[in-house]
């Protein structure tokens, strides 16, 4: 028998794969599945109502260990400007290299099969993503709009009132100014 290094138990076994049957790894795997299972669940809420928000650093550039593919993910999809959250997890969870990369996992770790689908997104799962991802940055678009839209507005009533201020100083410091100015015009 050959050496066997266990991913979920991060260790090399020279007794073969009947390590994978044991109370141990079996125990660590159910740890490692659970915490990897609230991180699917949260993706999938977002499937229904996708969340899109202002690019932001230090939230949205945040990677995941896919532990059924061995890699780290990107957990949000950014633009730079704008960021779908959960998107690269989604994403991720529905290519056909992670689908391919769960069956290994599951056949490697003897996992119980009843969960494997609990951690993969079908195609029509994501395409109803998108076009749930699409009506919400809409929405987004339309109340960034509003929101400039308010801020114009304050900022036109601020200069309107700054010249009334400044026109009412006029008149008050320099009045024959103010009536030369008047009597000039008429």
């Amino acid at each position: 028998m050959g050496a066997f290094y266990c991913s979920v138990c991060k260790q090399t076994f020279f007794a073969g794969k009947s390590h994978i049957f044991g109370k141990k790894h079996q125990d660590k795997l159910k740890i490692v599945l659970t915490k990897f299972l609230d991180k699917v669940k949260e993706a999938r809420r977002m499937l229904k109502s996708p969340a899109v928000e202002k690019y932001d650093v230090t939230e949205h550039e945040v990677n995941f260990w896919c532990y059924c593919c061995g890699a780290e993910v990107q957990k949000h999809v950014t633009n730079g400007n704008l960021t779908v959250l959960c998107g690269g997890l989604l994403e991720h969870m529905a290519s056909p290299e992670h689908r391919k990369q769960t069956d290994r996992f599951w056949w490697e770790t003897k996992a119980d099969s009843k969960l494997k689908e609990k951690f993969l997104f079908s195609e029509e799962e994501m395409d109803r993503f998108k076009t749930e991802v699409a009506k919400a940055l809409e929405s987004y678009e339309e109340k960034e709009d509003e929101f400039i839209k308010q801020q114009a507005s304050y900022i036109r009533e601020v200069e309107q009132r700054r010249q009334e201020v400044m026109q009412s100083i006029l008149e008050v410091c320099f009045p024959r100014m103010h009536q030369n100015s008047i009597h000039d015009h008429l």
